[in-house]
């Protein structure tokens, strides 16, 4: 269920949108305090990107590595989201994002749960290969279309050649390396600063708490989406 709980009018879809973005979206900009986060609704027949689903709750998240230089009395302090297994963020967007989550946890008493970060070629080959392999319609997943059709491609030249899947996978990477050397990127999560954040369990004041907390930090573009609920940042 799609549910924004920042009232505010309605706008025509934005011709603009974030990298990554997927099908057609309808964007408005709520008043007050979340007047900095978009918010955008995605129709049901589409199709997430599995790296981008949330985790279920019964996976245990991991718990925020301290920033080098830290003692262990300012991690704690400082410790106020938590890194679920197999997310990496770079040393720049992790200060940010402990930042944010400081603010958050003095607004609310509550961390922040990080459940996607920063994604490397090879994870988004493996992830995209799993999609292929599942008969995903990949093509319906992602806006890029060119962008998908040659990786598909490239997928189905190594079944059609019987290739064993470590190098059907690593013929994604490469056709996914060659894109980002051309500036276009598949998933918003190939670019360094892309991070989700889960809004699932939030209240509609605990929402306005963490954007005020985005506020206050600056240097900060969210974006809220609502399959699985999150908030998208990118971080300058």
């Amino acid at each position: 269920a799609r549910e924004p709980d920042a009232a505010g009018p309605r706008r025509s879809p934005a011709a603009a949108r974030a990298p990554g973005d997927q099908g057609e979206l309808d964007f408005w900009v709520p008043d007050g305090p979340a007047a900095r986060v978009l918010s955008l609704q995605v129709p049901e027949s589409t199709e997430d990107d599995p790296s981008d689903v949330d985790r279920p709750d019964d996976e245990p998240p991991a718990l925020a590595r301290p920033r080098r230089g830290v003692t262990s009395a300012e991690a704690d302090e400082e410790r106020r989201y938590v890194l679920l297994p197999g997310v990496d963020l770079a040393p720049a967007v992790e200060q940010k994002v402990a930042e944010i989550a400081s603010a958050y946890h003095r607004r609310t008493g509550k961390e922040l749960v990080v459940t996607s970060g920063t994604r490397d070629p090879a994870r988004q080959a493996e992830a995209m290969h799993d999609l292929f392999r599942h008969g995903a319609d990949v093509l319906g997943l992602y806006k890029d279309k060119a962008a998908a059709r040659e990786i598909k491609s490239a997928y189905e030249e190594g079944l059609s050649a019987d290739e064993p899947t470590e190098a059907v996978i690593a013929a994604l990477e490469r056709v996914i390396r060659a894109q980002i050397d051309r500036g276009v990127f598949i998933s918003a999560h190939l670019r360094e600063g892309a991070v989700d954040i889960r809004n699932r369990d939030m209240t509609p004041a605990e929402k306005r708490a963490f954007i005020e907390g985005i506020d206050e930090v600056g240097g900060v573009f969210a974006l809220e989406e609502s399959r699985p609920p999150h908030y998208h940042l990118q971080i300058d």
